[in-house]
């Protein structure tokens, strides 16, 4: 009889939402609209084209000028979002700034 390990995720899990609020945190402290803009941009992109990866998502609302001092901050913008029910992931994708990796995801409006 073997045993099954056991591996509790929620301590890691707590200390990517801690990091995640930390670099978020930041980036209001360089720009207190940050997170407003950067919401802003990704549901109108989102409303002209339906659907679209996380990278290109982080690039227009850089565009748009939620720029924060480190593009790590976005991954709370994505969390909120879904969270709020306002968008959902709709598939994955190769990454183009995760050198190629595998993970990126795609987003779409929740209608």
């Amino acid at each position: 009889m073997s045993a099954q390990l056991s591996i509790n995720f929620d301590a890691a899990r707590e200390a990517g939402k801690q990091a995640a609020d930390l670099c978020t945190d930041k980036a209001h402290r360089a720009d207190p609209g940050f997170s407003e803009k950067a919401s802003r941009a990704i549901l109108a992109h989102l409303q002209a084209v339906g659907q679209a990866p996380g990278e290109v998502l982080t690039n227009i609302a850089i565009a748009h000028g939620a720029r924060p001092h480190d593009q790590r901050a976005f991954g709370a913008i994505f969390a909120s979002l879904s969270r709020l029910g306002l968008i959902r992931t709709v598939g994955y994708c190769m990454r183009e700034k995760g050198h190629g990796t595998a993970g990126g995801r795609i987003w779409g409006l929740v209608r």
